[in-house]
């Protein structure tokens, strides 16, 4: 009878570790850098810190990390950062807007800058800088799409380890105190 208990609580143990709530991961975002597209809707996205924005395009375009000044003016000589391998991925660690262009003549005059607003995530550690990596994009998306992605953050990361450890002793212990 203790035996089929320790069993009985094991199992109740894991089912409640399965559909417990688990941290949200951060989300990424895929941008297709092209021109005539209509990039407008993205300041308006719920982007939090800790999510990536990737950036797919072509070898004609690249994606330039500018300040507002730069954006509004379509000035790529001061670019804060520079990517240009066709799929770039920047993970955004900063909140408030970042601004984003083409750097190639008449492409961000043309319509290829985009701007987005960071919000800070209630699971980010923050008050670190926003650290860009290679954006990347395909052509022809004008809405904003968003995939899961689980675990690629740090602290979604640790939260869910420590959940499965936490798990694995009730487990453990539970089967060890109905095993004598």
């Amino acid at each position: 009878m203790a035996k089929t208990m320790g069993i009985l609580a094991g199992i109740l143990a894991l089912m409640f570790i399965a559909v417990a709530p688990s941290v949200h991961g951060a989300q990424t975002y895929t941008v297709d850098w092209t021109l005539g597209t209509d990039y407008s809707s993205w300041a308006t996205k719920a982007i939090n810190t800790g999510d990536t924005i990737v950036f797919n395009y072509d070898g004609s375009h690249n994606v330039e990390v500018v300040d507002q000044s730069d954006y509004t003016n379509c000035v790529s000589s001061n670019a804060i950062q520079t990517y240009s391998n066709g799929k770039s991925s920047i993970t955004l660690t900063q909140s408030g807007p970042m601004y984003f262009i083409c750097g190639f003549p008449g492409h961000c005059s043309g319509g290829m800058q985009l701007q987005i607003n960071v919000q800070a995530s209630s699971s980010s550690s923050g008050g670190s800088s926003t650290t860009p990596s290679t954006p990347s994009t395909s052509p022809a998306s004008t809405t904003p799409t968003t995939t899961t992605t689980t675990g690629s953050s740090g602290t979604a990361a640790t939260s869910n380890i420590n959940g499965l450890i936490f798990g694995l002793s009730v487990v453990l212990g539970t089967l060890f105190a109905f095993k004598g």
